[in-house]
């Protein structure tokens, strides 16, 4: 889906509304305007059909930058449709020595 379909869908009241976590160094990616700590879920809008691809990109997550995904507490792919109340968090890669 484009970015300009995906405003469409938004526009025209056919969004879906997930609950994004994001962790670590990933928290920077929280949008502004959103209240709360930076390290409590909050939810967005997406057009149907959206992908964990979708979100990503919508919350300027580089590719590479994570580790893992989940979807309901299931591991999840780039190309993993999302649905209406879906929780989706977000893994930086850890770092250690």
């Amino acid at each position: 889906m484009t970015p300009g379909e995906r405003l469409r869908a938004i526009l025209f009241n056919r969004a879906m509304e997930v609950t994004v976590k994001l962790f670590g160094i990933l928290r920077r990616h929280r949008p502004d305007g959103i209240e709360g700590a930076p390290h409590h879920p909050f939810t967005t809008k997406l057009p149907p059909a959206a992908t964990v691809d979708d979100l990503r990109s919508l919350l300027g997550l580089r590719n590479g930058s994570l580790s893992a995904v989940g979807v309901n507490g299931v591991s999840a792919d780039s190309e993993t449709s999302l649905h209406e109340g879906d929780v989706v968090s977000f893994f930086p890669p850890a770092a250690g020595g």
